[in-house]
C-alpha cells in the first residue's frame, strides 16, 4: 500500500460507539469508509443514507463485509463474545483491523487466535484509547526520563456511577456473561490493565476481588426483571515489572464520578498524578530547589504529546508501526491478565 493511498474502510457494529469512529474516520483524508455492518436493518439503512453508502455495502453478515474485495482495513465495534470472530475472519481475509477492548470474551479464544495470528499476522490495533490522552503519554515519557526516580507503586482507579441503584439503567448485554464475559473488570478494567502495562510494564502476579451489587435489571423491550451475572465491581493488588507494586479498583457504582480513569505513580523522588477527565494537564509532586518538602504543582502537557490513535492506525496499516501502538499483542497479554484476574477471584 503507498504512502498516499486512501484507505477504504468497513465498519462492522453499528451501535452508540460506532458514532465516534465515523467521526475520526471522516477527519481524515486518507480513510473513506465504504462499507457498513449490523444486524439492525433499520440502523443499517439510518447509517448507510447518512454515510451515502450504497445498498450493495450495507451487509448484515460480518463475513460478507470482511470478504468483500472492496474493503482494505476494518473496524469492529460489535459485542464482546462477536470479537474473536471478527478477528478469526480478518486474519484468514488478511484484512488489517481495529478492534474494541476487551481483546476477546475470554483467554481460550485468545489463546486461537494466537496460534491463527503467528501463522499469518496482519496489522491489527485493539482500542486502549487512554494510550492517546495526553497527560498519560506525558507521564510515560517522564517515567523513562526518570523524573521521579525509581517506581515503587501505583494506584489506579476507573470509576463510573451509570450502575447505580439510584439510575436504574436497564438490562444490556453488557451485563450478561454470554456476551461480555465480565462486567466492570472487562469494560474498564482491560483500561486499567493496560494502563499499567504502557506506564509501567508487565504484571507478574494479582490477587482479586469482585462482587455484583444489583442483581437483576429490567429489560426494556420485554418489561421483565433479568438476571445480571457479571460483576459491577472489581478491585485486584498485582506485582509488576521491576516489583512495582499496584492498587486497582473498578466500578459502575461510584456516584459523583462521570468517566474517572486517573493513576497515581510513586517513585523515590516524587509522585505524577494524570486523571482522564482533565487530558491536558498533569499534576506533579517533586522537590524545587530551596523547597523543604515537595508539594503538587499542576503542570500544562506539552503539545508535543497530543497524537491521534488514527494517525497510528494508518501508520500501522501501511507498515510503520508505531512505538506505544496498541497491536495484537497488547491485547492477547490484556486478556491473559484479565483471566488471572477472574481465577484469583472465584479462589
Amino acid at each position: 500500500m503507498k504512502k498516499n493511498d486512501v484507505i477504504k474502510v468497513g465498519l462492522i457494529g453499528l451501535g452508540g460507539m460506532s458514532n465516534a469512529h465515523r467521526h475520526f474516520i471522516s477527519e481524515i483524508d486518507e480513510l473513506q469508509l465504504v462499507a457498513i455492518c449490523d444486524v439492525n436493518q433499520e440502523q443499517l439503512n439510518k447509517v448507510g443514507e447518512l454515510e451515502r453508502i450504497g445498498s450493495e455495502k450495507r451487509f448484515q453478515e460480518i463475513e460478507d463485509l470482511i470478504a468483500n474485495p472492496d474493503v482494505e482495513a476494518i473496524v469492529s465495534v460489535v459485542p464482546n463474545n462477536l470479537h474473536a470472530k471478527v478477528i478469526e475472519l480478518c486474519i484468514r481475509y488478511q484484512k488489517p483491523l481495529m478492534t474494541e477492548k476487551p481483546f476477546t470474551l475470554n483467554f481460550e479464544e485468545a489463546e486461537k487466535l494466537a496460534v491463527l495470528y503467528e501463522k499469518q499476522p496482519i496489522p491489527c490495533m485493539v482500542g486502549f484509547s487512554y494510550r492517546y490522552i495526553p497527560s498519560f503519554r506525558y507521564a510515560r515519557n517522564l517515567i523513562k526520563e526518570n523524573k521521579i526516580g525509581t517506581i515503587r507503586h501505583v494506584d489506579i482507579r476507573y470509576l463510573q456511577s451509570g450502575g447505580a441503584a439510584l439510575f436504574e439503567s436497564p438490562y444490556a448485554w453488557r451485563f450478561n456473561k454470554a456476551s461480555s464475559g465480565t462486567g466492570a473488570l472487562g469494560d474498564l478494567g482491560a483500561h486499567m490493565i493496560d494502563s499499567a502495562r504502557f506506564l509501567i510494564g508487565e504484571f507478574r502476579s494479582v490477587s482479586a476481588l469482585m462482587g455484583t451489587f444489583i442483581h437483576e435489571r429490567r429489560d426494556p423491550i420485554s418489561g421483565e426483571m433479568k438476571k445480571v451475572d457479571v460483576d459491577d465491581y472489581a478491585s485486584f493488588q498485582a506485582i509488576l515489572e521491576n516489583n512495582v507494586l499496584g492498587n486497582f479498583v473498578t466500578s459502575r457504582n461510584a456516584i459523583g464520578s462521570g468517566n474517572q480513569h486517573e493513576v497515581m505513580i510513586y517513585g523515590d523522588y516524587g509522585t505524577i498524578h494524570i486523571n482522564c477527565e482533565r487530558p491536558d494537564e498533569i499534576e506533579l509532586c517533586i522537590k524545587e530547589e530551596n523547597e523543604v518538602s515537595p508539594s503538587f504543582r499542576t503542570k500544562k502537557v506539552p503539545e508535543l504529546y497530543r497524537k491521534q490513535q488514527w494517525q497510528d492506525f494508518l501508520d500501522l496499516v501501511k507498515g510503520n508501526q508505531q512505538e506505544g501502538t496498541p497491536t495484537f499483542y497488547d491485547g492477547y497479554q490484556n486478556q491473559k491478565v484479565l483471566e488471572q484476574i477472574i481465577e484469583s477471584a472465584e479462589r
